[in-house]
């Protein structure tokens, strides 16, 4: 079904009238009567598509300035390069700041690398293989290294000790 112009102009002024109405505590079936929806359940419909609208547009403005951040960091480490490259160190504490605010704008400082289970995707992973090798005893070649080695009971005196 196509709606005219002037029919969507309506349907967001009585969109956005149910909305405030419902903010300020009117019960749908009080807004369904003053603004004229069939039912309290139309209304609750449509302030769930205005709220669904206005998150998503919320977060398609957050995405938009996330990405003008990037760019900008990368214009900004494109023109520090070459001088952190001659080892100046302003240039390479200026790049430093930028990789750091680079990783806090990505989430790239939240991911937990020591195994603790906090959501990230190497965390949940790491518990995995963790929870594997115990299952099954497999040995962990970081922490559990096998050597092979000959016990030495005594040290004989004379060998040069």
């Amino acid at each position: 079904m196509v709606v005219g112009k002037a029919r969507q102009v309506e349907i967001a002024q009585r969109r956005y009238q149910a909305v405030q109405m419902r903010i300020a505590g009117v019960s749908p079936t009080v807004i369904a009567e003053r603004l004229g929806y069939s039912g309290a359940a139309s209304v609750s419909k449509d302030i769930d598509r205005a709220l669904q609208k206005a998150a998503k547009q919320e977060q398609m403005a957050s995405e938009q300035l996330l990405k003008l951040e990037i760019d900008r960091l990368d214009r900004i480490m494109a023109s520090l390069w070459p001088k952190v490259i001659k080892g100046e160190v302003n240039a390479a504490e200026t790049a430093l700041k930028c990789i750091n605010r680079r990783a806090t704008l990505l989430g790239l400082d939240l991911i937990n690398r020591n195994g603790v289970a906090d959501g990230d995707m190497a965390s949940l992973l790491g518990n995995l293989l963790l929870q594997i090798q115990q299952r099954h005893a497999i040995p962990d070649p970081d922490t559990d290294t096998i050597l092979e080695a000959e016990v030495i009971g005594e040290i004989e005196s004379g060998d040069g000790l």
